[in-house]
C-alpha cells in the first residue's frame, strides 16, 4: 500500500506511525491492498475551510475531511487533517496532541472504508470500531 503524506505544515508527524495505522486497518478491510493508494493531506484551518466551502457546502473549518472513492479503485480516498482544529481538540478533550490525531486518523480511515455516522446506528458502529483500533494500534503502544 502506497500512502502519500503531504504535511503543509511545521508539525512533524512520524510517518512510520502513520503508515503502520492505516496499514493494519485497511489490511482488515481489503485483502488485496498492497497496491491500493491513500493520499493524506496534513494542513491548517484556513485550507480545510476551503475544501469545506468547496466540497461540502459548509462554512468553517473541521479537524478531518474524507473522500471515498471507493476500495476497487486504486487510489481509495483522501484524508485531510486540520493541525489547528487538532490542537484545539486536544486542548479541549485535555488529552495529547498525538491522542487526539492518531484518534482522528482511525476515523479518516474508516470513512474511506465506508463508515459513516449519520444515522445513529452507524455511529454508535463506527464510533465502536473507531475507539477498538485507537486501543489497539495507538494507546496500548504509549
Amino acid at each position: 500500500m502506497t500512502i502519500n503524506l503531504n504535511n503543509k505544515t511545521e508539525k512533524e508527524i512520524d510517518n512510520k506511525k502513520v503508515n503502520e495505522i492505516i496499514k493494519d486497518i485497511v489490511n482488515d478491510f481489503i485483502e488485496e491492498y498492497s497496491k491500493k493508494i491513500i493520499n493524506i493531506l496534513i494542513t491548517d484551518d484556513s485550507e480545510i475551510e476551503e475544501f469545506n466551502r468547496k466540497y461540502r457546502n459548509k462554512e468553517g473549518p473541521t479537524d478531518v475531511l474524507s473522500f471515498e472513492y471507493g476500495l476497487d479503485e486504486e487510489v481509495i480516498g483522501e484524508i485531510i487533517i486540520s493541525i489547528d482544529s487538532i490542537k484545539k481538540n486536544a486542548k479541549e478533550l485535555n488529552e495529547t496532541f498525538d491522542e487526539e490525531f492518531y484518534y482522528i486518523l482511525i476515523h479518516g480511515v474508516l470513512h474511506i472504508l465506508g463508515y459513516d455516522h449519520i444515522e445513529d446506528e452507524e455511529a454508535h458502529e463506527m464510533d465502536k470500531l473507531q475507539d477498538e483500533y485507537y486501543d489497539k494500534l495507538f494507546k496500548n503502544h504509549l
